[in-house]
């Protein structure tokens, strides 16, 4: 599509690329694509055009213009793009707000010379897009219940995986589920890191004879009786070990479960081996709460909350049963709440997942 000024949609553009480093700037734009995409304005809604010739390198100067709603803060709208574009390698030379806030000018390029002017203006009064995401709480079971109970005053939907057989496992599971939320077992597995890191009680180690493995999952299962799904707790060398997730997959088969890859390992083939056996299966997104911070745990989750808007898979998101979680957690959910994002349990979201794929 090209409009009366001669500008075109990102849908039919070819952008040029400066002869140094095209895969870099592929890179850049890629990201700076799904930066906007995340603010409601996907490829097929921007108005891009070129501004002229690069001096001295090739390659042209891109501007590209995106229409935000109102819905958004454009301190929240500027801070997006611009980490998008330094995270894939670029740099910006100068942002500019005008127009009491409801304009940005963001001039981004790399080593000092710019190659994309980027305008995002809040232009729309509109819902922004809605986005779909499963929050699934891991870890509960290893503390008293009463130092996290705030999680039961989350006004959303969302998923508790519990640990077997720790100190409080049982009175977590009674609290949680005569308040309706939905448990999964959060099964011990192997780390590369055994035996520094132990997993836990019971966990499944690659060296178990399968017998063992079966008997130790079924034990699993029966300690947290209305489990609807499981995914792994640690678990980096169990859930990269083809014949112990075979086993798995096998005993999981008779319970009914739908299973959960928490993607400890680069090299996990859990969801492969357990899919091969007809389970509903699905794997996690992101983790928002490697760091303690919980400013950085708010952030991480807001910028894995709006991923959900790229795709029709929605996301599948993780936070621990932590008091600075669950604070951060708190602080964001009212805005991702007016951002249009929809919450719904990871049963519904593996469900979900099952029919889309």
């Amino acid at each position: 599509y090209i409009d009366e000024e001669g500008e075109e949609t990102a849908g039919n553009m070819a952008f040029h690329k400066t002869p140094e480093n095209p895969a870099t700037e592929t890179a850049m734009d890629s990201a700076l694509f799904s930066a906007l995409a995340k603010l409601g304005a996907p490829k097929g809604k921007l108005r891009i055009r070129n501004l002229g010739k690069i001096e001295g390198i090739g390659g042209e100067i891109v501007e590209i213009t995106a229409n935000i709603s109102k819905a958004f803060p454009m301190a929240m709208a500027n801070h997006t793009v611009q980490s998008a574009w330094k995270s894939a390698g670029g740099e910006i030379i100068d942002a500019i707000e005008t127009a009491y806030g409801r304009r940005v000018v963001v001039e981004a390029g790399v080593g000092g010379i710019v190659t994309r002017k980027i305008i995002i203006r809040r232009e729309y009064s509109g819902k922004p897009p809605t986005g779909t995401v499963a929050l699934m709480i891991d870890d509960f079971g290893i503390h008293p219940f009463d130092e996290i109970n705030g999680f039961l005053e989350i006004d959303i939907p969302f998923t508790a995986t519990v640990i077997p057989f720790e100190d409080y496992t049982e009175e977590t599971v009674d609290i949680l589920s005569k308040n309706g939320v939905e448990l999964m077992v959060h099964m011990p597995m192997e780390p590369e890191s055994y035996p520094r890191n132990d997993p836990g009680k019971h966990a499944i180690y690659i060296k178990l004879p399968p017998d063992e493995i079966k008997k130790r999952i079924r034990a699993a299962i029966e300690n947290i009786p209305l489990a609807v799904g499981m995914n792994n707790h640690m678990g980096s060398k169990a859930t990269a070990h083809k014949r112990t997730m075979e086993i798995v997959a096998g005993a999981l088969v008779e319970s009914g479960l739908f299973f959960v890859d928490s993607r400890t390992s680069l090299y996990s083939c859990a969801e492969q081996e357990v899919a091969k056996r007809g389970i509903p299966t699905t794997h996690q997104d992101g983790n928002i709460d490697v760091e303690s911070d919980t400013s950085a745990i708010a952030r991480r989750f807001i910028e894995l909350a709006l991923s959900s808007r790229e795709n029709d898979n929605g996301a599948l998101i993780v936070g621990h049963a932590r008091p600075n979680t669950l604070i951060a957690i708190k602080r964001v959910l009212p805005t991702l709440e007016k951002w249009g994002i929809e919450f719904i349990t990871v049963s519904e979201m593996v469900s979900r997942r099952q029919k889309e794929n």
